[in-house]
């Protein structure tokens, strides 16, 4: 098993490119619509700005992260299975997905590539649980629940 490393600076530096992101986002959408600067003072207006920095953010992603599960599936299936393992048969349960939850049936190409599934699987659930408590927590945040 593989050692996970936490770059803490890098982790700070893309959260802080994010809010820069996501304030000029709010800027352009503010002066494209109403051409004021009273409007960028108000909690509403950058919570607006930070849901549409997510969105767009979103939007990128899922597609990204779902067609990299789908390639390295593929290549787990393809080339990642030991000799003599069918893509159905009764080791992985008649399942080709069950190949994600029994590593004993892959050789080292179909490990790599089960790793990068699971990986691509874990962010799309990180990115929907991300989407989901901030449609949950915005409007308490804005007093309107």
């Amino acid at each position: 098993m593989r050692n996970v490393n936490v770059d803490w600076y890098r982790l700070l530096t893309y959260s802080l490119l994010f809010l820069v992101f996501s304030l000029i986002v709010t800027i352009g959408f503010v002066f494209s619509l109403t051409g004021e600067i009273k409007h960028l003072l108000q909690l509403r207006v950058h919570l607006s700005g930070i849901e549409l920095a997510f969105s767009l953010a979103m939007f990128i992603s899922i597609p990204v992260l779902m067609i990299r599960f789908g390639f390295f599936f593929y290549c787990m299936i393809k080339r990642g299975r030991r000799n003599g393992i069918a893509i159905i048969c009764y080791q992985n349960l008649f399942n080709p997905f069950n190949f994600l939850l029994f590593p004993s049936l892959l050789n080292h190409n179909g490990q790599e590539s089960r790793r990068r599934c699971i990986v691509s699987v874990t962010l799309l659930l990180i990115l929907y649980l991300v989407v989901f408590f901030d449609t949950q927590i915005k409007p308490a945040l804005m007093g309107l629940s």
